[in-house]
């Protein structure tokens, strides 16, 4: 499949790298101050770092290093996908560099709010990232649990989310939880160049589906047990023979 490597990075990566230095600083007073009070999280800047450049250098093997053996992750944005185990982890990383191969995550803003919550609570170390995402789609995008491959558009993604992160004493990551907006995603990096909605649009959206939900509520009901009867024909990942494919191919990882 072509892909469209030549037109570079995207541009508005500078913007935010600019942010790094002031955010770094802040995150280590924040650390400082919480072990001044008894909080049990030396090393939480040490590990947002690596975290932040492993991202940031797209790579794999800088990951692995972040991870413990035993790291899952649960993406709820994209169909409740759970990969079980850090080589599936890895996998789904790997699949995201191959579509967008500058993908990088920086803090949502220069306010505190961006900054980490970190936490030790029943013996468990707890962090809490906002962050925003850029990256230029110039790499083929493979739909997870399918054979679909979608070809690059060239657009670029600018877009903000949160992690969760479950981590060991010597914090490596042993679970993640991701959310983001698929919809505005989408959006971005549609080739027809599709603005965000204005709000007269959104509401005259909201009129429409007040007459038009019912009607398909009627119809999508089958008796009692009909409570939900559409299920997206996209199954979630669960296991890294679903990422390797029909080849059998080891996870390029």
């Amino acid at each position: 499949m072509r892909t469209l490597h030549h037109l570079g990075p995207s541009p508005e990566h500078a913007a935010s790298q600019a942010l790094l230095p002031e955010f770094w600083k802040k995150v280590e007073q924040q650390e400082n101050a919480a072990i001044e009070r008894g909080f049990a999280i030396k090393g939480s800047l040490e590990f947002g770092q690596r975290w932040f450049d492993a991202w940031g250098t797209q790579s794999v093997d800088k990951l692995r290093e972040c991870m413990a053996p035993d790291c899952g992750f649960i993406d709820s944005t994209t169909f409740q996908n759970i990969r079980g185990g850090r080589e599936e982890t890895l996998a789904n990383c790997a699949a995201c560099f191959e579509a967008f191969p500058d993908m990088a995550f920086y803090p949502q803003d220069d306010s505190l709010r961006s900054l980490p919550f970190v936490d030790y609570s029943h013996e468990q170390l707890r962090m809490l990232i906002p962050w925003r995402g850029i990256a230029r789609w110039t790499g083929p995008l493979r739909v997870p649990g399918t054979d679909i491959v979608m070809p690059p558009t060239g657009r670029c993604l600018n877009f903000i989310g949160v992690d969760r992160y479950l981590l060991t004493d010597d914090f490596k990551v042993t679970h993640i939880d991701t959310d983001w907006d698929l919809v505005y995603m989408g959006i971005q990096l549609s080739p027809l160049g599709i603005r965000v909605p204005r709000l007269g649009y959104l509401k005259a959206a909201a009129t429409a589906a007040r007459v038009v939900m019912p009607l398909l509520s009627r119809i999508g009901r089958t008796g009692m047990d009909g409570h939900r009867g559409f299920d997206l024909p996209i199954p979630a990942i669960e296991s890294v023979d679903q990422w390797q494919g029909r080849n059998g191919a080891e996870v390029n990882a």
